[in-house]
């Protein structure tokens, strides 16, 4: 869902946005300064300033797209007053309500973004597999194309199939994949 609207978007970018507060909760091994470009600011406006040199086409926009989503943050809150944070499950904190609820949800994990000082990490989307699988010949493992003819050569079986990974996908499980040289 995230993937297809950052596609959307001109250039396919997006920024991943965090407050003061919820900076704490990033992981090392995904944010560190050697890994990510990070764009930092006191306010939403002067960070909008400093993404539009990295290719935000409108900073109006983004301010209003926070300002949007921490209004329906807030709604959610007032809702389920005993709702809590809690990143090690699906803790139904989100940004929808009964008074306010974004087109593009966030139904976990929905912290405000209000306190300065901000950070900011520009991203796009790419494919890391297809769910489902390749459609491959059953008797031969060949792929074949959307209308039924093999493609010379490539093969697949496995996970690459489908079965195995149809709905969701274990993170890490492409280091699995390395080989080990002899």
């Amino acid at each position: 869902m995230f993937g297809r609207a950052i596609l959307e978007q001109p250039e396919g970018l997006a920024f991943q946005v965090w407050d003061a507060d919820a900076v704490g909760w990033l992981r090392e091994e995904e944010y560190r300064d050697d890994i990510v470009r990070k764009t930092r600011a006191e306010s939403l406006e002067e960070l909008a300033g400093k993404l539009s040199e990295q290719g935000l086409k409108d900073p109006q926009e983004f301010v209003r797209t926070i300002n949007d989503y921490n209004v329906a943050v807030r709604a959610h809150r007032e809702e389920y007053p005993d709702a809590k944070l809690d990143p090690s499950i699906k803790d139904s904190l989100s940004t929808q309500s009964s008074r306010a609820a974004l087109d593009l949800p966030k139904s976990n994990w929905a912290l405000p973004v209000v306190k300065g000082p901000f950070l900011a990490v520009r991203v796009t989307s790419g494919i890391t597999f297809s769910f489902g699988g390749l459609a491959v010949e059953p008797g031969t493992a060949n792929v074949v194309k959307n209308d039924g003819s093999p493609i010379e050569g490539l093969f697949a079986a496995g996970e690459m199939v489908g079965g195995l990974f149809y709905t969701n996908y274990p993170g890490g499980k492409q280091k699995s994949r390395r080989r080990k040289k002899r």
